[in-house]
């Protein structure tokens, strides 16, 4: 596996906690308690930045190599640039109405609840859909050169959750996910 390849499903793994983190709040939310939304306002914080602007575009860099060195396995997998606007617009969606709840505007509970479902089944399928059908496309079809090309071009940004240094805004919510899965026995 190349080092992209790993920082890729190292970001994949690192969403899914993201993900089983907003669903343990949104669980409480479903039970009528009270979730920390300074976590949901971070998860969806994070999500507006860190995939769509340093994660997604090195996919979209791998998916072009895809599409010149196996056309058919590209078309298989489908549109990817596509899947990642409507994951940006899923986003935007989901952060206006943590933003809505936090200035204490009429959101439904439903409403919240179902924006917020849809938001997560929807990045999970998405990851899932890259796991199993463009990562191994990609690794198969990409040849060393391609590697150290798309190596070149991409611009490496820690992670500002999940890196070496964590932001300020995430320290609490990185905090809370690594307490959680120390709790869970899972990290």
């Amino acid at each position: 596996m190349t080092d992209i390849m790993r920082a890729l499903r190292d970001e994949h793994a690192n969403i899914v906690r993201l993900l089983d983190a907003l669903e343990r709040q949104l669980d409480l939310f479903d039970r009528a308690g009270r979730p920390d939304y300074d976590i949901i306002r971070g998860i969806a914080d994070y999500f507006l930045s860190f995939p769509d602007l340093y994660h997604h575009p090195k996919e979209d860099l791998l998916f072009r190599k895809l599409q010149m060195r196996d056309p058919e396995a590209a078309q298989r997998f489908g549109d990817l640039q596509a899947e990642h606007e409507q994951l940006a617009a899923r986003t935007r969606e989901f952060a206006a109405a943590v933003r809505d709840v936090l200035d204490e505007a009429e959101v439904p509970r439903e409403a919240f609840d179902r924006w917020t479902r849809d938001f997560i089944d929807f990045q999970r399928q998405h990851l899932k859909k890259e796991e199993q059908v463009f990562f191994p496309a990609t690794e198969k079809a990409l040849t060393k050169d391609d590697w150290a090309e798309l190596a070149a071009r991409m611009t490496d940004r820690d992670d500002p959750l999940f890196g070496a240094e964590i932001g300020k805004r995430y320290e609490v919510l990185r905090y809370n996910i690594l307490s959680w899965e120390r709790e869970a026995g899972q990290r």
